[in-house]
């Protein structure tokens, strides 16, 4: 992996040791470029003639292919979305819950599980339930808990894949070997997992999974991917449909939705110029090799905990394992809030960070672009605070 060349063509990188990607990744230059050049082709061309039409068809077809790669998936079972969160609700909206079934999700987890299972709790009468985990707990413990939240009346259970707070990544296919066995379906939140680890479809057998664009495959906001696995495309519902999701348009008032494919959640009209940008990401992904890219996370990820761990008065929240680790380092500091950290980081080093929640501490998301130099610097940094 030659990361220095890699370096070179995210421009950001040239001013600013950029540790946020959990939130947003920083695009390279080609991204931007491919979101240009669509943009410049509307606005040169009209955006309604013929040949712009059919180019920006073909984009999206790409798009949906580029999508179905990172999943491993076939693109029957793919859509391009325009974030992780709209993935989750097109599934969650979609099924025909009853009054008294449940969902399953965790105490550590984001809005972007929470809120979507909250309200079709509140919507249909749904139990959400909530296992308490620890940003200590072994995965062992972490599927015993789970597995006691689990009665005859559970449905789904729904979990981040990695944890935004810790980088815990959760024992995905371990849940998947509960819940099959149970006759559960298991959803995933990848929003940090996308461009960030291998992910799998056709082996994992995980029923549904969303992710983001915009972070670890350094696209732009505005795109994202659901899977659905093909046996439950029919019992998935649109919960939302339009023009492009009728069967028979010119039989429109006889409205039929379109038969049971992923086409059925398509409500109306896209940004083609994100998708490109989004297609443009994720050949630049596959350049390197997520393989690659996941190795050099952890590896990094790793040097980053060792360093910080030996500092006096910091502790180190994510997971120390490499089996449970990603590229999301935590850690608090003593007697600082996360704020104050990440700001006087930026202020003394131009080093991007983030704080979050529960457990309250300031997170640093390593991605392959990053270095061994930038992680020093971090490092160096909280020793100063402290």
């Amino acid at each position: 992996m030659d990361v220095e060349k890699i370096r070179s063509q995210i421009p950001v990188l040239e001013h600013t040791a950029y540790l946020n990607t959990g939130w947003s990744g920083p695009p390279p230059r080609r991204v931007a470029e491919a979101m240009k050049h669509r943009i410049d082709e509307e606005l040169e061309k009209g955006p309604i003639m013929a040949e712009v039409l059919e180019a920006g068809r073909e984009i999206q077809a790409q798009a949906r292919e580029a999508a179905a790669r990172v999943f491993n998936a076939t693109v029957d079972e793919v859509l391009v979305t325009r974030n992780t969160t709209e993935g989750i609700n097109i599934v969650l909206s979609g099924l025909d819950w009853q009054q008294g079934d449940e969902i399953v999700i965790c105490d550590m987890e984001h809005g972007s599980v929470i809120a979507p299972s909250q309200l079709v709790g509140q919507r249909y009468g749904v139990n959400v339930k909530v296992a308490d985990i620890t940003a200590t707990d072994s995965s062992e413990a972490i599927l015993t808990k789970i597995e006691a939240a689990i009665t005859p009346k559970t449905r789904m259970v729904f979990v981040s894949h990695i944890l935004y707070a810790t980088g815990r990544r959760m024992p995905a296919e371990e849940l998947r070997a509960l819940t099959k066995g149970k006759g559960i379906l298991l959803m995933l939140d990848g929003a940090q997992t996308g461009g960030h680890i291998e992910l799998d479809m056709a082996r994992s057998g995980f029923d549904f999974y969303s992710i983001p664009g915009q972070k670890w495959l350094l696209g732009y906001e505005g795109s994202g991917a659901l899977f659905i696995k093909r046996e439950h495309l029919e019992r998935v519902h649109p919960a939302h449909t339009g023009g492009r999701g009728i069967a028979r348009p010119a039989d429109a008032h006889n409205f039929q939705p379109v038969a049971d494919t992923m086409e059925k959640f398509l409500g109306g009209s896209v940004s083609v110029p994100v998708q490109a940008a989004f297609l443009e990401a994720t050949k630049f992904i596959e350049e390197v090799g997520i393989g690659n890219i996941e190795q050099r996370n952890l590896d990094l990820a790793e040097s980053a905990k060792a360093k910080l761990s030996e500092i006096p008065g910091v502790t180190v929240t994510s997971p120390l394992e490499r089996r449970d680790s990603s590229g999301l380092v935590s850690f608090a500091v003593d007697g600082q809030d996360p704020v104050s950290v990440v700001e006087r980081l930026w202020a003394n080093h131009r080093l991007v960070v983030r704080q979050v929640g529960y457990p309250a501490a300031t997170r640093a998301s390593i991605h392959f672009f990053n270095t061994e130099e930038e992680i020093d610097l971090l490092v160096g940094g909280v020793r100063e605070l402290v």
